[in-house]
């Protein structure tokens, strides 16, 4: 009996997984885990390094970001868009770089990815602000 309950749990996840991937849903990308921030002397800013991991398929929404970015893929390729531009597919050992404030989308592929990612932001303030799409 109880290996009957385990099937229909198991089943009832896949059938739920798949109608979200139907759906056009795809999940969301887990938060950047900050390693390092550091002051820039002289200004307001600070430097920031973290890592973000994206399960696969998953995908960072629209959004703008109140500084420059520049990012590494580790693991997986990414895709980024960015209204008006070509969609650009960046693969392990492959780096691109976001300027301040454009919006843009970041999804990963079927096997997801990790990314190595710089910053400069004005402490206390947001970073990330959302952008309807």
């Amino acid at each position: 009996m109880r290996r009957l309950g385990y099937f229909s749990l198991v089943a009832m996840i896949l059938i739920t997984t798949q109608s979200a991937f139907a759906a056009g849903t795809a999940p969301a990308a887990k938060d950047t885990v900050v390693l390092q921030r550091v002051p820039v002397a002289g200004t307001d800013r600070e430097m920031g390094m973290g890592i973000a991991e994206f399960p696969p398929n998953a995908v960072k929404p629209w959004h703008k970001a109140t500084g420059p970015e520049v990012a590494y893929v580790l693991e997986g390729e990414v895709t980024v868009r960015v209204d008006g531009q070509p969609a650009s597919v960046v693969h392990a050992g492959e780096s691109y770089r976001m300027p301040a404030n454009v919006a843009h989308e970041t999804a990963a592929g079927p096997a997801g990815a990790k990314v190595v990612a710089t910053w400069a932001w004005v402490p206390g303030k947001p970073f990330n602000i959302p952008v309807p799409h």
